[in-house]
């Protein structure tokens, strides 16, 4: 590590000592300069910068090079900056442990580090932020979260930024809705493939579209599901798989895409400034329905649960014949309170989020 001061050394001190060595008085370089005694005095007193200018006419009047004067110049304003650096990260240390730094290190998102300052830092270059007062500001953004969860609008942040990192690695075609809604049925056909093979067609299918797709673990305190929000001229849909089911990560995945759909590209459902959440709910409950719809046709679901008595065969056997993930339908029934949970935990494909 190269040696870094911690003391200001204006300029104009070592004019002044050069000065004294020669025995010239302001008025003598003045002279030799043609710079004014008042603007002299301001360089020595700290008051005004060397200019290249200033350095072309000093590298006659007292020698060195121009460019010693302005190097001198130069490092004072950076000793300077990282001074008010030093003492602006001081300032900063509170806001630390609000952040999951051991987890953003855990996923090579940031460097591990011992020192709280250097761990500011870090901070900052992964947020790309020159205070961590901003991050949150950065992220107005829809998301889904578990009703009843803790949120901490800094892991939220972090989240939303491992997103929005990864999605820059993808190739997005510019974007269209009518791509968007005509792919509905191909993604609704992947339901019945394994995690292995869906993962990545649904990624492929959304690109084509104009949609980049992120797979993010949840943060612990987060209860975040999905995202979706706009960077640049693409949107980004962020999925956590948050309960490990696959027909949540169905629902959640048809919920953002109702969301592009219904909504557009000005929306934000849930802030971290509070906004009036009968509107949010509004909107979540329009995006529900998108994705249940898009998933089941309610006809036929209305038909089955009046006629058929609901075992794991017939639930097999209705989404079959509908073309869907039998896990699909057992986890619609659940939620709707026909059946009980554990009665078709085997119909229900666990997933988990694999590093590329």
């Amino acid at each position: 590590m190269g040696y870094q001061p911690n003391k200001i050394i204006h300029p104009g001190q070592f004019i002044s000592k050069v000065l004294e060595r020669e025995g010239m008085t302001q008025k003598n370089l003045s002279d030799r300069t043609g710079l004014t005694e008042k603007h002299l005095s301001q360089i020595i007193n700290g008051e005004a910068s060397i200019t290249v200018e200033t350095a072309l006419l000093l590298e006659n009047a007292l020698g060195g090079s121009a460019s010693f004067w302005i190097n001198l110049e130069k490092n004072h304003q950076e000793t300077k900056a990282r001074i008010e650096r030093l003492s602006f990260l001081k300032e900063e240390l509170p806001l630390l442990p609000k952040f999951p730094y051991p987890e953003l290190v855990k996923r090579g998102c940031v460097e591990a580090a011992t020192d709280l300052k250097k761990k500011v830092e870090n901070l900052w270059k992964f947020f790309g932020v020159n205070s961590l007062q901003n991050v949150c500001k950065t992220e107005e953004v829809a998301f889904r979260a578990r009703s009843g969860d803790t949120i901490k609008s800094e892991s939220i942040a972090a989240w939303l930024r491992c997103g929005e990192l990864d999605a820059k690695k993808q190739t997005l075609s510019k974007f269209s809705e009518l791509n968007l809604k005509n792919s509905l049925s191909e993604l609704r056909s992947l339901t019945i493939k394994p995690a292995n093979e869906f993962s990545g067609k649904v990624r492929e299918i959304l690109n084509k579209a104009g949609v980049a797709l992120v797979y993010t673990q949840h943060f612990s305190g987060t209860g975040v599901s999905g995202a979706v929000r706009w960077i640049g001229e693409n949107p980004v849909m962020q999925l956590s798989v948050l309960g490990s089911y696959a027909d949540m990560f169905w629902f959640n995945l048809f919920h953002e895409i109702g969301h592009l759909v219904l909504h557009g590209k000005k929306d934000k459902f849930i802030e971290f400034d509070k906004r009036d959440l009968s509107i949010v709910q509004e909107k979540e409950r329009e995006a529900d329905k998108f994705a249940t719809d898009q998933l089941i046709n309610a006809k036929d679901y209305f038909d089955f649960i009046n006629k058929e008595e609901l075992s794991k065969q017939s639930i097999q056997n209705f989404a079959k014949q509908i073309g869907i993930d039998a896990g699909i339908v057992a986890g619609r029934l659940c939620h709707d309170k026909q059946i009980d949970w554990r009665s078709v935990s085997s119909l229900r494909q666990r997933l988990k989020i694999v590093r590329d």
